[in-house]
Order: C-alpha cells, then sequence, then structure tokens
C-alpha cells in the first residue's frame, strides 16, 4: 500500500517547478492533469500536494482540503467502487482536520449509501449528496487528487465523468480535480460524454519530466547516502550517464552499482569498468524499470525509438516523445535518455530483427518474449513454471514435478489441482494472444502441462 507522502520520499521529488505549476492552477480552481512515463514521479508529486500546500498558499490554505485517491486501492472498478474510494479518503481527511461533527455524520451517511445501497440508483445520489453537503456546511475549494487514473478513465461507465463534469460546473470555483496518468487523458479514451470530462483539462495538462542533472545529481546522492554505498563523482557521473532523469531508474542503477562495487572489492586487482557497467546493465529492477518503460510505449513509438538509434531519419511520433521526455532535443541532435534505455531499445531492435516465434526466454536478463514481442512483467512463480517447461519444451510436465520444482518437495501435499491450474491460468494470459484458445502452454488432460514450439 503506498503511504501518504513522508519527509523522505518528499525530500527525493525534485519537482518544485512541477508543485507550484500544479498549485498555480489549484489557486484559480482549473483542473489540472498531471502525465509522465512510468514511475517518473507522478504518484510522488500527488501525495506531496496535502503536506506541502500550505507553503505554496500561504494565509489562504485554510480555505482548501486536499484529498488524495489512490485508484490502486479501489475494492472494485466500477462506479460504485469509484465513489466508495473517493469518500472513504474524503472522510480520512475530515477527520485529521477535526472538521464538524455534523458535516463529518452527513458523509459517513452518505457512505454507507455507497457501500450498502438499497438500489444501485442511489449510489450516484449519495455522492453527489455529500459533496453538496462539504459545500454547504464548509468553506474554500475541495481538491481531489486522482491518482492511478488510468484504468478508472479507460474502464468506468462514461455517466460517471458526466457527473463529474456536471459537479465541477456546479460548484466550479469550490470544486478542482487533480489527475495523474501515463497518458494524455483525451489519449484514453474518446467518447463524446467522456471528452466533456477531458475539457476541463485541456489547458491545463503537465508532463513530468525526467529530472535535470543538477536535481538528478542530488537524488543520486542522498539514495547512496540512504543505502550507505560510498560513490565517488565518477561513480555518480555514471549512474547519471546511465539512467539520465529518471528517478526510479536513477536509484535502481544506484542500488546495483553500489553491489557491484562491493562485490568487486571482495577480489584482488582493481575494478573492471566493463564488468561493472555489466552488472549494472543486468540488474532485475535496472531491467524491470526499462521494461516498464518499454513496454507502456505505442508500437509506432517503439518502431521510432528503433529506427532514431538506427541512424535513420524519424519524424512520426517524435515530437510525442519529446514531450514525452524519452528523446531530448539540444543542438547535438536527438537522442533517446540514458544510457541502459537506449542500450534496451537496442536489443529489442535485434529481437525484432530475427522475429522469433513461439515463446523464448533470455535465462541471464531474465526477459520473455512471444512471438518477438515483450511480455508483461512475470511474477516469481510464474517465471518458475516458464523455466521448468521452456526446460521441458514439447514435453509433458506432470503436476508431481511442477510442485517440486515451482514449490518445492516440501509442498507435495499442500499444493493442490486447483492452485496448480490457476498459476497455469496466470501465465497462459501473460504468453498467450488468446489465452482461451492457447497455442503454446497446453493442457495435456490427465498429465500435466506442455510449452509446444511453434509449428
Amino acid at each position: 500500500m503506498k503511504k501518504r507522502g513522508s519527509s523522505k520520499e518528499l525530500e527525493m521529488i525534485n519537482r518544485g517547478d512541477d508543485v507550484s505549476y500544479v498549485m498555480a492552477c489549484v489557486a484559480n480552481a482549473d483542473c489540472c492533469s498531471v502525465v509522465g512515463i512510468s514511475n517518473i514521479g507522478k504518484s510522488t508529486l500527488l501525495r506531496s500536494l496535502p503536506v506541502v500546500y500550505k507553503e505554496h498558499l500561504g494565509s489562504a490554505a485554510d480555505n482548501y482540503t486536499f484529498v488524495y485517491i489512490d485508484f490502486n486501492l479501489t475494492s472494485q472498478m466500477t462506479e460504485q467502487g469509484f465513489y466508495e474510494v473517493i469518500l472513504r479518503n474524503l472522510l480520512e481527511v475530515l477527520e485529521t482536520k477535526q472538521a464538524d461533527a455534523e458535516l463529518q455524520a452527513a458523509i459517513r451517511q452518505a457512505y454507507q449509501t455507497v457501500i450498502a445501497p438499497s438500489s444501485l440508483f442511489l449510489v450516484p445520489l449519495a455522492f453527489e449528496d455529500s459533496l453538496a453537503a462539504l459545500q454547504d456546511q464548509r468553506s474554500g475549494l475541495l481538491v481531489l487528487l486522482f491518482d492511478e487514473f488510468d484504468e478508472v478513465l479507460a474502464a468506468l461507465d462514461p455517466r460517471v465523468f458526466v457527473r463529474l463534469r456536471a459537479m465541477k460546473d456546479r460548484h466550479w470555483s469550490r470544486l478542482c480535480y487533480v489527475t495523474a496518468t501515463g497518458h494524455r487523458l483525451s489519449e484514453i479514451r474518446r467518447e463524446r460524454e467522456v471528452g466533456e470530462f477531458c475539457e476541463l483539462f485541456a489547458v491545463h495538462t503537465r508532463y513530468l519530466l525526467p529530472l535535470s542533472r543538477v536535481d538528478a545529481h542530488a537524488l543520486v546522492q542522498r539514495c547512496a547516502a540512504q543505502s550507505n554505498a560510498e560513490l565517488t563523482e565518477n561513480d555518480v557521473d555514471f549512474v547519471l550517464d546511465c539512467a539520465d532523469g529518471h528517478p526510479a531508474l536513477l536509484q535502481a542503477t544506484c542500488r546495483a552499482l553500489g553491489k557491484a562495487k562491493e562485490e568487486a572489492s571482495w577480489r584482488s586487482g582493481a575494478v573492471n569498468s566493463e564488468r561493472v557497467r555489466d552488472h549494472v546493465a543486468d540488474d532485475a529492477n535496472v531491467r524491470l524499470e526499462c521494461a516498464k518503460l518499454w513496454n507502456d510505449l505505442s508500437r509506432p513509438e517503439q518502431e521510432t525509438l528503433i529506427h532514431l538509434l538506427s541512424g535513420r531519419d524519424v519524424t512520426f511520433e517524435l515530437d510525442t516523445l519529446i514531450e514525452k521526455g524519452i528523446v531530448r532535443a539540444s543542438a547535438a541532435g536527438r537522442q533517446v535518455f540514458g544510457d541502459l534505455f537506449a542500450g534496451f531499445v537496442r536489443r529489442q531492435q535485434l529481437v525484432r530483427r530475427r522475429r522469433p516465434q513461439g515463446v523464448r526466454v533470455d535465462v541471464e536478463a531474465g526477459d520473455v518474449w512471444v512471438d518477438g514481442e515483450l511480455v508483461p512483467v512475470l511474477t516469481e512463480l510464474e517465471y518458475k513454471l516458464l523455466l521448468l517447461l521452456y526446460g521441458s519444451l514439447d514435453k509433458i510436465c506432470d503436476k508431481y514435478k511442477i510442485v517440486e520444482s515451482v514449490w518445492g518437495e516440501s509442498y507435495i501435499d499442500e499444493v493442490d489441482d486447483a492452485r496448480i491450474e490457476k498459476l497455469v491460468s496466470r501465465l497462459r494470459q501473460k504468453l498467450e494472444p488468446e489465452p482461451e484458445e492457447p497455442k503454446y502452454l497446453i493442457t495435456i488432460r490427465g498429465r500435466g502441462y506442455k510449452l509446444v514450439s511453434p509449428d
């Protein structure tokens, strides 16, 4: 579970300009959309706002109520689940602020109606009534901070967003939404009803870019201090060249470098810089961050990066990649940010050039491809199962062998068929283009499972 902004976390964000931009929007009751690539710091930024807003709003700060909502904590991706998580966090904020008891009671009653309605028709009405009660009994501006909003916008009934737009129109100067997403709201969903909600953010969309060299340098030094790693200035420059200004990649690289230097110190002789570089590039957390960035790009964006690193002329999607901070434009030309991610992209180019069919596992790197496409990251159990099946390609693995290899021999009597089937099903969802009609991970009824080569 994500925690509200701690002092350590806030110290790490280095996002003063971005916070000031959002606060300027809030001060004018303008809705604001924060957009950025994977793990660039969107959630950290939104979690910081209820902590730092007084520094930006001054004497007017008491007139603002910030409510942070992490939609990863939604119990169900439905209209009812949407309103429930908002009201739950609103109640928590009001209790912390020791708001009027009558107001808290009204919001709590609305919350009970949302979670246990006598009719689903009452769910949106209860939510609207709760905001009306808040506006009637408490002066000032309510700021709803919608974090991890991508799936919400993509999945919920359009009427939810029609209501959100209507509530903003009704309480214009007293209600404000701030969203954090990986893509522009208008790119996530395009229906007319949802489009009217997205219009609220069209003028105020803020892309979070990689950190500046100065801020990235400070982040690396703090990360090194927290992990008790001794980094020289040359080491810090190495980390910055590897990860550029991507916060999560910087921290993963810093930790990987610390481990590499520690291991090198056990051996006699000078530190081999090439070996250290390879160690960092092969680190599981570094690869994971690169894979997240890559998988979050559209196919045209991926192709543009491959063409750019191949020295070919590109125009399609280039502006979008610059806007996202994936490509940096300077007097020296256009280049992909960070040596590590650029190297990851080059590997994808080689994979696509070979266009291997079927399932392929790069055991050393921990990467998995299906028909030349990188698959979503596997859990530890999923990866163990895949390695077993991959090592016995076209051969049946019975359930005894699966339990022994995945869970361990001591679990033979504890893991039942249903648990194995669920694990196979989860792996199939990530490997198969059509999981309901698998062509690679096959069930052999009564005998076990096998991973088959392509025809």
